[in-house]
């Protein structure tokens, strides 16, 4: 994990936002892909899908997550690669590499 990463989630997200952030963590698959339905998050955390979909939302405004390609009729996400990285050295390289910004205070740069 980033360090600085942490900290602009820690003063950024709300507390939907963390929660729904860490049940997707959970999930977090090699290459930092994570395909979870809102649904399953939602009755995971006893939440309101709604309250789920809005924070996917904010998670994906702020840089957070990424949205990836619909799976059949799930989306799937991934924990942007400056946050943190489940892989190989040399794919976090690679992935850092291919575009992605650095995060600044929720915002990209």
């Amino acid at each position: 994990m980033n360090q600085a990463a942490l900290l602009t989630i820690a003063n950024e997200l709300n507390h939907d936002q963390m929660r729904v952030l860490m049940a997707l963590l959970a999930d977090l698959d090699y290459e930092n892909y994570i395909q979870v339905a809102q649904m399953d998050i939602a009755e995971a955390l006893n939440m309101q899908k709604t309250n789920v979909s809005r924070a996917v939302k904010n998670l994906l405004e702020f840089g957070i997550v990424i949205e990836g390609p619909k799976i059949g009729r799930s989306k799937t996400y991934r924990l942007n690669p400056q946050f943190g990285w489940k892989g190989t050295v040399t794919n976090h390289k690679r992935a850092l590499k291919n575009g992605l910004s650095v995060i600044n205070g929720g915002k990209c740069d």
